[in-house]
């Protein structure tokens, strides 16, 4: 065995820093030590330069790298090169989390960090070292799945070489990455930095950093960004670090990943521009206290305000991103959230929808409540409403979130930007202007597939009922029984249908099924009563009692995840687009006083 070669997998779209590519470090990585130990390396990073196929034929091995979002391409690179007779290893957070679907395009997956595993399996292929003695492999064998136990976590990150950036092809060093840790002490449901790393927090002296940071500034890189999760995790160990660039005299400008508690310490914000920070990449996710304590992050709203007036008074620019679509989000939130990013100048954001990504606890949830709307891994890029979200639609998760990204890349901040002579954050801005432009214009097809898989989804959930309608030419009447709602739930509903300018009929008598009518009864949450047990379990024996007769007569019980998703399930019924649905929800709730209350079930029944 000779050639070796590894392919980071290309992303299926661009975003704000798609014109600064950067390689991910797990490649390099495992090409430096592969080298190390004499064989021919090479890295192909396609989002940096278009690999030359035929140049890779040769090879004894083939690696690829993706996440979540490059899968897709991985897979299809794969397939490629199995065809060839060439063998083929995935590795990367995606594969590791579900391996069964990688082991479906490569001979080998390798899961979770790959240092060792990648040396013992390259030691199977020469010498024929058993696999099963491989921890953190997943292979085949006699036709079933094997995974070997999982590989304890690199203990000394020292252990690890220094990256050999040389080995990327056609790389112009823009940008060169470092790692100086690894792990995350926090848990942050959407992330699956813990999964992947763990939450010791481990990290590599400040001699070999050092020794790193030199090394990379060797290749003339205009910038060096620091790739751990968190750079101030150990806010000790980052100044003796930030010291150590000092007294080493290290000019080279960089940015790093930190959370708000970086602006608690004045002396660290300080050695952090003496050591020529350029900006800082900060996760404040979202400005809404009940999200923020869902996504288990730790911070407040005001140590979001707290830390960007610190930040900025140290003259160091601020990458803000935000994480849209929890359960607690709705449309106002996005577009407050839009606007607090420009009162507080944050110099560049990126408004990011919640992704439930393998291996989290947000996909694990998600999954389990029937909640993903696809698995088309290309759209887990975090740019796409893939699930759907409790207090607003997909489309309206989708679209509000892009709108906010060009409010935000304004052509006044870009203009702003240029009278100030700030050329970087002109680019910045014209960039993220001209992509969030092109992903708008995009998104007819996606956002009309998804109206497909939503419509197929409602469908299955309602036994087909809108295909029952349209087969009988629709119901004469609609009448809305408000038996077990209160007047002022019977109003809003009331409100809400005949602005989707329905003829309404409504009705407080018990509960029949009524020839050429289309019956909807909202159930509200506060049946507590006897009474009102009682008329449950009537309409349980309602439904019981006509089940059998589907082609006569139709009873289906929908469930939502709030009243707005109720409104929405009306809304599908009665085949009204989402802005209508929208525009009926938001002023029923103004005919109430603009108190929602809550109603996650309806009842219909058609004859």
């Amino acid at each position: 065995m000779k050639n070796i070669y590894f392919v980071e997998a290309k992303s299926p779209g661009a975003n704000i820093f798609s014109k600064m590519p950067m390689p991910r470090l797990g490649s390099i990585l495992l090409g430096t030590i592969l080298k190390n130990k004499g064989y021919n390396t090479k890295v192909y990073i396609e989002d940096i330069a278009q690999p030359d196929w035929k140049q890779l034929e040769d090879a004894d091995l083939i690696c690829i790298s993706s996440i979540t979002s490059t899968a897709p391409r991985a897979f299809q690179i794969a397939e490629t090169f199995k065809k060839l007779g060439i063998p083929v290893v995935i590795g990367g957070p995606h594969s590791t989390f579900l391996p069964e679907e990688s082991l479906q395009y490569a001979d080998y997956v390798v899961r979770g960090e790959g240092e060792e595993t990648i040396v013992e399996l390259v030691e199977h292929l020469e010498t024929g070292k058993p696999l099963d003695t491989i921890k953190g492999l997943t292979f085949k064998a006699s036709g079933k799945i094997v995974h070997n136990p999982d590989r304890e976590l690199l203990e000394n990150l020292n252990d690890a070489p220094i990256p050999d950036f040389s080995l990327v092809y056609n790389w112009n060093y823009t940008v060169a990455p470092v790692a100086t840790s690894r792990g995350c002490p926090f848990a942050c449901r959407f992330c699956s930095v813990i999964q992947m790393f763990g939450r010791k927090y481990r990290h590599k002296t400040i001699d070999r950093i050092i020794e790193e940071i030199k090394a990379a500034v060797s290749y003339g890189p205009r910038h060096i960004f620091f790739i751990d999760d968190n750079f101030a995790a150990n806010k000790k160990r980052t100044k003796e670090l930030l010291r150590a660039m000092i007294a080493n005299n290290i000019k080279t400008e960089w940015s790093a990943q930190v959370r708000t508690d970086v602006a608690k310490d004045p002396e660290l914000l300080e050695l952090m521009k003496a050591a020529g920070c350029f900006s800082v990449y900060i996760g404040f996710e979202s400005i809404n206290p009940k999200t923020l304590a869902l996504f288990n992050k730790g911070q407040g709203v005001e140590d979001i305000d707290n830390c960007i007036r610190l930040i900025k008074k140290h003259s160091i620019n601020i990458h803000g991103m935000f994480v849209l679509g929890s359960d607690t989000d709705d449309i106002q939130t996005i577009r407050n959230t839009q606007k607090y990013a420009k009162r507080l100048d944050i110099d560049s954001i990126q408004f990011m929808m919640l992704t439930p990504l393998p291996g989290t606890p947000v996909f694990k949830e998600m999954r389990e409540q029937g909640r993903l709307l696809h698995t088309d891994w290309s759209k887990y890029d975090a740019h796409h409403a893939v699930f759907e979200p409790t207090l607003m639609t997909a489309f309206e998760l989708h679209l509000e979130t892009l709108k906010a990204m060009a409010n935000f890349y304004s052509w006044y901040s870009i203009f702003r930007n240029l009278l100030e002579l700030d050329l970087f954050y002109s680019f910045v801005g014209l960039y993220g202007k001209r992509s969030v432009s092109k992903s708008l214009s995009e998104s007819k097809d996606y956002l009309h597939n998804l109206k497909g898989i939503i419509s197929s989804k409602f469908d299955a959930q309602t036994d087909k009922i809108r295909q029952y309608l349209a087969q009988k030419q629709g119901a004469k009447n609609i009448i809305l029984n408000t038996a077990s709602l209160e007047k002022t739930e019977s109003r809003f509903f009331s409100a809400f249908i005949e602005v989707l300018d329905k003829k309404l009929i409504v009705d407080k008598e018990d509960f029949k099924v009524r020839k050429n009518t289309l019956t909807i009864t909202p159930l509200a949450e506060r049946l507590k009563s006897r009474h009102q047990e009682g008329m449950k379990k009537h309409l349980s024996d309602l439904i019981e009692k006509y089940k059998d007769k589907k082609d006569s007569i139709k009873v289906v019980n929908i469930e939502a995840t709030s009243l707005y998703k109720t409104c929405v399930n009306i809304g599908i019924l009665l085949d009204a687009n989402s802005r209508k649905i929208r525009k009926a929800y938001e002023h029923a709730l103004k005919s109430i006083g603009g108190n929602e209350f809550e109603c996650n079930h309806l009842v219909v029944m058609v004859a």
